[in-house]
């Protein structure tokens, strides 16, 4: 199947594929006409599985510019709200919008203007209802609200911030519900604020042709020689190390560098400009090794 068949929107399609995206994903394929008829729409699917085309691109297909903020797009953290941002301006190269990326640890003042401007708002639960409380944001007129990531919200204790939030919209309003899973707490938002939703899944594991797992057993104090020297033979493209704790991360990464390997941190204690553009840095493979 490719894009065309869901008939979705021609300049639309051609920002799709400018990114590479030819063919639809199986959540896109299930997802984008129940969105596009107006249905509520719970959708089970992991990360990467396609899922911000899945709800951006019906998005931009009714947006209408230069009428105040009609969607509304909620996600549990910060680099994945610019992520979301990032990615509707390359679907929607062709089509005229405006979109606020709003999140917490920064000015507040440029948000509110961009909000001004805003047909689409991309927020973090936090900094949201702080514009709901503060700075006289509306969302009366809301068409659409996407809960990305709702399971990691649920997680991550913003529950109540966003009954909160979906009490300030229209009961009119279409809800799109995007996670993993389906806790029991998603379950009471999808009694008491979607309207006789769809559930779609997609495959929630990877196939055996895309997918490679090698396991080493070493000692403890071989570990490092052994990243050193894969890191060095394998030349793998973007590759990410995950640590246990901050200190390990700062660790390998000082001892990669003194080893003559280019690589750079993220973790919870740098600044947010400083994890963005790490994040930023490392889509563009500068460096390639994200610790």
């Amino acid at each position: 199947m490719i894009f065309e068949e869901l008939n979705i929107n021609k300049d639309i399609v051609q920002g799709l594929k400018e990114m590479g995206l030819k063919e639809p994903t199986e959540i896109q394929v299930k997802a984008i006409p129940l969105i596009k008829q107006g249905k509520d729409v719970i959708s089970i699917s992991k990360t990467g599985s396609g899922k911000t085309a899945a709800f951006g691109v019906p998005i931009l297909e009714n947006v209408k510019s230069g009428q105040g903020v009609q969607y509304l797009i909620i996600a549990p953290v910060r680099e994945l709200a610019v992520q979301i941002s990032k990615e509707l301006k390359k679907f929607g190269k062709y089509v005229k919008f405006s979109v606020a990326t709003v999140y917490g640890g920064v000015s507040i003042n440029p948000q509110i203007e961009a909000i001004a401007r805003a047909d689409i708002i991309v927020s973090t639960p936090g900094r949201l209802l702080d514009h709901l409380e503060n700075y006289d944001l509306k969302l009366d007129k809301i068409k659409c609200v996407v809960l990305d990531e709702a399971d990691k919200m649920v997680e991550m204790g913003f529950i109540e911030d966003i009954r909160k939030i979906l009490d300030k919209t229209s009961n009119e309003r279409q809800t799109l519900l995007f996670g993993a899973t389906i806790s029991n707490e998603i379950e009471y938002l999808k009694h008491d604020y979607m309207h006789d939703p769809e559930t779609v899944q997609a495959e929630s594991h990877v196939k055996d042709e895309y997918l490679e797992q090698y396991y080493y057993n070493v000692k403890q104090h071989e570990k490092f020689s052994l990243l050193v020297h894969l890191l060095k033979k394998e030349k793998a493209g973007l590759t990410i190390i995950f640590c246990s704790a901050r200190s390990t991360v700062e660790m390998v990464t000082r001892n990669l560098r003194d080893n003559g390997i280019k690589a750079d941190m993220i973790h919870g204690k740098l600044t947010q400009n400083r994890r963005l553009k790490t994040i930023e840095n490392f889509h563009k493979g500068t460096p390639n090794i994200l610790v």
